[in-house]
Order: C-alpha cells, then structure tokens, then sequence
C-alpha cells in the first residue's frame, strides 16, 4: 500500500495541475491577508489576528478541486487501466490515490498557512497588535491542513465516482454556493453538517459558532463522507469494465 500511494505522489507532483492550484491557493490566501491588513484598521486584538489567519482556510477549496482532478483526471486521460493492470484490487487503487490526494492537499494547506502567517505576522507585530497565544497557532495550522487533507481526499472519491471533471467540479461549486447556504437558511440545525460548515468548523474560520460542530467531530463528519465517496468509487469501478 506504501508503495502505491508514493506511485500516486509522484504522479501528483510531475504534474503542472498540482503546482498550478498550489500557486493559486497561496495567491488567493496572501491576496485576501494583504488586502485585509492594507484596508482594515480595526485589527487590534489577538481574536482579530486569528481570524485573519484563518483565511489560509481557503486553501481548502483548491485542494478540494485538486482531488477531483486528480480522481477524474485517470478516467479522462486512459491511464486507469494502467493503474489497474498494476494494481488489479480496485479498492486499493482508488484508496492509495485518495490517501496521496489527501497528502498532497495537506502539504496545500501547510503552505498557505506558514506564507500567510511569515506576512501577517510581522505586520501585526510592527504595529504592537498582540498575537495569540502558541497554542491557538497551533491548533489553527492544524484545522487548516486538516480541512485541505480532508476536501482533497473528499475530492478525489467525488472525481473516481463520477469520472468527468467538469461535472464533478460543477457539483462542488453548486453544492458550496448554493445548495449549502439554501440549506442553513432552511434550518440551522443542518449548516454544521453541509460541506460549508464542516469546513468552517475544522480550519477554524470565524462564523456563528452556535450552528458549527466540534473541529474534531466536525472533522470526522467529513472523514465519512470522503469514506464514502471512495467506497461507491470502488464499487462502480470493480462492476464496470476500464
């Protein structure tokens, strides 16, 4: 299994799609810091310096499209029946790409996070705003790279699942646009269980914490969802000729 999922890295890294949303990713978090400290004089609190920190969150939604590039992008471009010679236990194969995607989104979120903080931070600090305590840093680095590990590994079942990556992504962006805010406006009780909320909850993005899960618990919640995807995955893949 090690090995397949380092034939799955490999396969990410020498590919521009990889960098490509990496760059974005990073771009899009440090875009949103520089602006917010540049047009925002209202930061004065460790609370404040939190929140904007936890905008490398946004990571997250480009590690979520890297998965289901890289789920579909097999089926697109023939080489699953290669996978599949090499690998014939379907379930594996399509566990060892999710495990890589998830890796890959992790090393995603941990970029993000440690480029917007090397800004944030010693902006913050020329003007005496107070930083947060280690631990808060710690456990917000930690929610990012969790929720970028999580939506890429959530990605690539979606993409293994439905093989087209234009569907794939299309579904993501109407489910995170749409279906989810329609869904919280309906009841509150569901936002913490919608893709949006979840996310909130684990990168630790400022929202009303009354409708949000546990990061943890929250994180878990995610975890099945990304189980399943793989599971119908594999199941659509052993009944159907490549």
């Amino acid at each position: 299994m090690i090995r397949l999922i380092g034939a799955e890295l490999l396969k990410i890294r020498t590919t521009r799609t990889f960098w490509g949303l990496t760059a974005g990713a990073v771009g899009l978090v440090l875009l949103i810091v520089v602006l917010s400290l540049l047009l925002d004089d209202s930061l004065g609190t460790e609370t404040d310096v939190r929140d904007l920190l936890s905008v490398a969150g946004f990571s997250g939604l480009l590690a979520l499209v890297l998965g289901v590039v890289v789920g579909a992008g097999e089926y697109r471009h023939g080489t699953i029946a290669w996978t599949l010679l090499v690998t014939p236990q379907r379930l594996r194969a399509v566990s060892a790409q999710t495990v890589a995607c998830a890796l890959a989104g992790a090393v995603i979120g941990v970029t993000a996070f440690v480029l917007a903080a090397a800004v944030a931070v010693p902006w913050v600090s020329a003007k005496d705003v107070p930083l947060p305590p280690l631990s808060e840093l710690l456990e917000l680095i930690a929610g990012v790279v969790a929720y970028a590990g999580l939506a890429a590994a959530l990605g690539a079942g979606l993409g293994a699942l439905l093989r087209n990556q234009v569907a794939a992504i299309v579904i993501i962006l109407v489910g995170l646009f749409v279906v989810d805010p329609t869904l919280a406006a309906l009841d509150d009780s569901v936002a913490g269980f919608t893709l949006s909320g979840l996310g909130a909850a684990i990168s630790g993005a400022d929202d009303d914490s009354s409708t949000l899960l546990e990061p943890v618990v929250a994180g878990l919640v995610w975890a099945l969802y990304a189980l399943l995807f793989v599971a119908l995955a594999a199941i659509r893949t052993a009944n159907r000729d490549i």
